[in-house]
């Protein structure tokens, strides 16, 4: 073999690895390039994707204004979703036999029905003995109808009255007002911890204390509210005689309450009169002699004056009688 069919060999094969080597750096740069090119776009799109969200309206926009939306509820769907807010109290007429072992009773049913005992007034009649009295107890809401079972056992029921009112819609504004109140309140205290200058601080300071007064109003009146549901009064009036319903109206009505009232009125001008009737008789015993006494001296002292004798007619005037010297 001879050495001249060698080089062509060798060139052709240096211009092939030559020819290699350039691809490949053409192949590298051109994958550089198109990797800038697809991180450039991509940060071009992302940006363009938030000035669109930015550019699009809350109820439209991400994930979070769509949340909001979502979660706002109406003034009818927080009526359904808080149920119905009743109000309920009750009152009862018993005549029983001796008030104290009453009163002790109904003590002991609002103790057993995890209520308390409002109020308890007894009055005494004749001789120390009690004869009315009234007891006031708050028991839980749903226990309401019970208690009132246990109590109408105490004694002879001759009256009983029950009220339920509705106040689902003052609950459920309350609540919101509260919530919304809140709310703002807490934002004002986050403007307050970031303010610098201090106008901004006495401005944020004295709106900050109105609406802590509002939301510390609210919270009361929603307080209120809830021990109103869920706590019910029962006041049970005791007596030891009949109760006397109020009569209806109409004439007979008029005319008894007239004769009542007459019979009523009589028997107080007696009861005046026969109280004045003693003293008025000891003072004629006193003034009727000293009375007489002046009547006889003012008679028997009186002066007599003579009678005067009538003039007669009058005659023509008489001669002049001569002066003396």
């Amino acid at each position: 073999m001879s050495t001249h069919g060698l080089r062509p060999t060798r060139r052709h094969g240096r211009r092939l690895a030559t020819a290699a080597l350039a691809g490949l750096l053409v192949t590298g740069s051109l994958a550089a390039c198109g990797g800038g090119g697809s991180d450039d776009s991509g940060t071009a799109s992302g940006a363009s994707s938030q000035q669109d969200s930015a550019a699009e309206p809350p109820a439209k926009g991400g994930a979070v204004g769509g949340d909001r939306a979502e979660g706002a509820v109406s003034p009818e769907s927080a009526r359904a979703s808080a149920g119905q807010k009743l109000v309920r109290r009750a009152h009862l007429q018993l005549k029983v036999e001796a008030l104290p072992d009453a009163a002790s009773q109904i003590r002991s049913i609002a103790a057993r029905q995890g209520g308390v005992v409002a109020s308890e007034e007894l009055y005494s009649g004749e001789r120390g003995r009690d004869t009315s009295g009234t007891v006031t107890i708050s028991v839980p809401a749903d226990r309401l109808d019970a208690t009132i079972e246990l109590i109408a056992k105490v004694g002879e029921v001759q009256f009983r009255n029950s009220s339920s009112e509705d106040v689902t819609g003052t609950y459920v504004d309350t609540q919101a007002r509260v919530t919304s109140m809140t709310a703002s309140v807490a934002r004002i205290r986050d403007l307050l911890s970031r303010a610098s200058n201090v106008n901004d601080l006495v401005a944020l300071e004295n709106e900050l204390s109105q609406r802590q007064a509002e939301l510390d109003a609210l919270t009361a009146q929603l307080d209120s509210l809830k021990d109103s549901v869920s706590m019910s009064p029962v006041s049970i009036t005791l007596s030891t005689d009949d109760y006397e319903p109020v009569a209806a109206g109409g004439f007979l009505s008029g005319l008894k309450s007239g004769w009542k009232a007459f019979v009523t009125s009589a028997a107080v001008l007696a009861t005046v009169v026969g109280a004045v009737l003693p003293f008025a008789v000891a003072i004629g015993l006193v003034l009727a002699p000293v009375v007489w006494w002046l009547r006889r001296r003012r008679h028997g002292a009186a002066p007599l004056v003579p009678q005067a004798v009538p003039a007669g007619p009058a005659g023509p005037p008489g001669p002049v009688p001569p002066s003396a010297g």
